[in-house]
């Protein structure tokens, strides 16, 4: 059966999820889930970058403010205190030292750390519309768009939490093809071992990318590496469905029809359709894939990263 090898990834962690006493009052916002499961399998790096640029604790309180066409990061009680360029400086340095990342997760509504419906004040009166993304967010997100990054409450949503981990144990797999720039085969190999990772976001995508790596040389690895980790990394962000996910599973079963006996199939086949009615979680019918599979071994679904994407014990498709 096949063995997840994938080494620990690192993830970036906004200081205060982590309980570190930065925020602007000297709290914090400890997540004991990032903390404590996470930190067992993912090297965490913390970085708050209020501290980072020196406004100390306790500071003021800042906010994005609409000015123009790009909110302005102020302090919320003096908007004449401008830390804009400030922020913007240190956050352009600052993310030079984080590109060997895995991926990044940031608090929310946070106006240095947010990345989706920050609030933006955009009248003196204070009134808000959350449609704003943290400065060093932002900075981090547009240097290293490969990188997956979350909000900490996001994560609260078993979908989106899967999702983000299927992406950031996939793209450290990425990273670690050996000599890369000259290695066709560990090219290909990737493509192959992801088919079915691909095929739960939709049957196409496999076929797709498959075009990007179809007769490729070492003359043109590097352009179509390219072209193609952009492309995955999109692809992966999709969110599956519980239908994509059965075919997947139903396509599985039929490596195994040949080797199992027709009890055995029928209790997949209904295992397979309650989890499609959310009876049950995805890992029950892939613990009993995985059970046969070890019965009767297939050389091909014995690469597959699909039967064990990541670490069992996160235990992410228990609540799928």
């Amino acid at each position: 059966m096949y063995k997840l090898q994938t080494k620990r990834p690192r993830i970036g962690v906004s200081a205060c999820l982590l309980g570190r006493k930065v925020r602007f009052d000297g709290g914090h916002k400890h997540n004991r889930y990032i903390s404590s499961l996470l930190s067992e399998h993912v090297g965490l790096l913390p970085v708050c970058p209020e501290m980072e640029l020196g406004l100390g604790v306790p500071r003021p309180t800042i906010q994005l403010r609409s000015q123009g066409q790009d909110p302005r990061l102020v302090v919320s009680k003096d908007p004449g205190l401008d830390l804009t360029d400030s922020m913007k400086s240190y956050a352009s340095g600052r993310v030079e030292t984080l590109g060997e990342l895995d991926g990044f997760i940031f608090k929310k509504d946070s106006p240095s750390c947010g990345l989706f419906r920050v609030p933006v004040v955009i009248n003196e009166q204070g009134h808000r519309m959350k449609e704003g993304t943290g400065l060093f967010a932002q900075t981090f997100v547009e240097r290293y768009p490969l990188i997956p990054v979350e909000e900490e409450g996001r994560l609260n949503d078993a979908v989106l939490r899967e999702n983000f981990f299927e992406r950031v144990y996939a793209y450290r797999r990425w990273k670690e093809i050996p000599e890369p720039e000259s290695n066709v085969f560990g090219f290909i190999e990737f493509h192959a071992r992801h088919k079915l990772m691909l095929m739960s976001r939709g049957s196409s995508y496999y076929q797709e990318l498959g075009r990007v790596v179809a007769g490729v040389t070492r003359k043109d690895l590097s352009q179509r590496r390219d072209a193609y980790i952009h492309r995955f990394m999109e692809i992966m962000s999709m969110n599956t469905r519980r239908g994509r996910q059965v075919n997947v599973m139903q396509h599985i079963l039929g490596y195994l029809k040949q080797v199992l006996s027709a009890d055995d199939k029928s209790e997949l086949l209904n295992i397979f359709e309650a989890y499609r009615q959310q009876q049950l979680p995805l890992i029950t019918p892939i613990t009993l894939l995985r059970h046969h599979l070890r019965r009767h071994p297939q050389p091909y679904l014995d690469s597959q990263h699909y039967l064990q994407p990541y670490p069992e014990q996160l235990a992410l498709r228990s609540t799928l």
